[in-house]
């Protein structure tokens, strides 16, 4: 059989979106920052340091770091420099598709997202849910082995690389010595925990003690009902005081601004659509639950935000660090009821 000259990574959702987040925060961001700087000019009277030379420099560090050095640590640090070069590169895609070099040409925003919803569907196709060859199951089980050479190895990373290896053909001599590898080696030591785990430690027994408690899973639907509510409200309001504009749009003579507006309203029922398919799921499997309300965050993360911007200017930036930190936080539970899940198989 044909040896794959791309092994796929099973952690490469984690990254990728690691990486897409990074890349639309530095860019909103960028933008607050040099309209409250009043956009200097970098290089003195004679010359102009254009900010996307800067991008470039990111994305080489990213290429430098993830040549020279291995580890989950250093993918995760590769993805959010990477992104963030990424992000600070093509927010000046204005000066290059005009002839005055216009920086503040208004479709500008349109065609960043255009670029980030290509980025998104092609990482949600590559990162689909399917079964993976034989010696795709074994190389990603060797990679988390990783773990245990840097003294970093806990139950759960075992518990993940033991699930990999499963499916994997056991007949196969690799498997096997796999296996044998993975239980000889160490694992983070119970009785010795760093400051940081026990910290880690704390908050996931208070994290399931939370889950525990009969009203959580009725407060985090409504949390989500009133967070859709209060965007859906919002840009239906947008919707109602430019009603001309809608309605001109519908007609066909749609200029920039009405599809700014008719863009909102597109992702923020999107991601409504996310967070109904998440409540559905809230009773059945957590897991599941939290990837779909992830996903809606993620939505208003990459689209909403961009159109909300472009429409309102500086006046999204409470709503950008409220998604920002809600898909952080949900990120990181969701990564936490992966592992759990994992480590119970």
């Amino acid at each position: 059989m044909a040896q794959r000259i791309f092994v796929r990574n099973v952690s490469a959702r984690e990254y990728l979106d690691l990486f897409l987040v990074s890349a639309a925060s530095s860019i909103l961001l960028l933008r607050f920052a040099l309209h409250v700087l009043d956009y200097p000019s970098l290089g003195g009277t004679k010359y102009h340091i254009g900010h996307m030379l800067w991008g470039g420099l990111a994305m080489l560090l990213a290429q430098v770091l993830s040549f020279a050095y291995m580890g989950r640590r250093v993918q995760r640090l590769v993805a959010v420099i990477g992104g963030i070069g990424f992000g600070v590169f093509i927010d000046e895609v204005g000066k290059f598709v005009t002839r005055d070099n216009n920086y503040f040409f208004r479709p500008a925003v349109g065609i960043i997202y255009a670029i980030f919803v290509a980025l998104y569907l092609i990482i949600s196709y590559l990162t689909r849910e399917q079964k993976l060859t034989h010696e795709e199951y074994q190389l990603n089980a060797l990679r988390e082995l990783e773990e245990a050479v840097h003294m970093d190895m806990d139950i759960h990373d075992r518990a993940a690389t033991r699930r990999l290896l499963a499916q994997a053909r056991p007949s196969d001599p690799v498997t096997q010595k796999l296996h044998e590898l993975l239980y000889e080696l160490p694992v983070v030591p119970r009785g010795k925990p760093s400051r940081l785990r026990r910290s880690r430690n704390r908050l996931a027994q208070w994290y399931e003690g939370l889950w525990q408690a009969r009203s959580t899973r009725a407060l985090v639907r409504w949390f989500f009902v009133v967070e859709t509510l209060f965007f859906l409200g919002a840009v239906l309001l947008a919707v109602y005081s430019n009603i001309d504009d809608v309605r001109d749009f519908l007609a066909g003579k749609a200029d920039y601004g009405h599809s700014l507006i008719m863009g909102q309203l597109a992702s923020t029922v999107v991601a409504a659509l996310c967070v109904m398919i998440g409540l559905s799921w809230l009773t059945g499997s957590r897991v599941r639950a939290l990837e779909w309300f992830r996903r809606a965050t993620l939505v208003n993360l990459l689209l909403t935000e961009f159109f909300l911007f472009g429409r309102i200017g500086l006046g999204a930036v409470p709503s950008f660090v409220f998604n920002l930190v809600l898909f952080m936080l949900l990120d990181s539970v969701a990564t936490y009821e992966r592992r759990s899940t994992v480590e119970a198989v």
